[in-house]
C-alpha cells in the first residue's frame, strides 16, 4: 500500500495521462468543464465573463480559445444569454456530463488501488 496520499497519486496519474495523451489542445479545459458543473449544480448559469473573470483559467483570450476548444468537442453548449443580449451562457452538453463521470470512476478505481 503507498504511503503517498491518495490526492497526490491522482493528481500524478491525471498529469501523466495527460501527457501520454499528447492532446495539448485539451490542456485546462477540464477544469472549466469542473467550474461549469458545479455552477451548475449550484443553480448559477454561468458566463464566459464569469470564466474570464475568476482568473482561474488564464487570461481572456487563453479562456475563450478552452472554451472553443470544448465546444468544438461537443462537451459544452453555448447559447445567447435571456438576461443579456449581448452575454453568452455556457452550459455542460450530455458529452460534458460523461466525460465528468468518466473521471470520476478512474478517480475512484485508482483510490480503490
Amino acid at each position: 500500500m503507498s504511503k503517498s496520499p491518495a490526492y497526490a497519486r491522482w493528481l500524478n496519474t491525471m498529469v501523466l495521462a495527460r501527457k501520454e495523451s499528447g492532446d495539448n489542445e485539451f490542456e485546462g479545459c477540464e477544469e472549466i468543464l469542473a467550474f461549469i458543473n458545479i455552477k451548475e449544480d449550484a443553480g448559477s448559469i454561468v458566463k464566459m465573463t464569469d470564466l474570464v473573470q475568476s482568473l482561474l483559467f488564464g487570461t481572456g483570450p487563453t479562456v475563450h480559445r478552452k472554451v472553443s476548444v470544448l465546444a468544438k468537442r461537443g462537451l459544452i453548449k453555448i447559447s445567447a444569454s435571456a438576461s443579456d443580449g449581448r452575454a453568452k451562457d455556457i452550459s455542460l452538453a450530455k458529452s460534458g456530463h460523461a466525460l465528468l463521470k468518466e473521471r470520476s470512476q478512474q478517480m475512484a478505481l485508482m483510490l480503490k488501488s
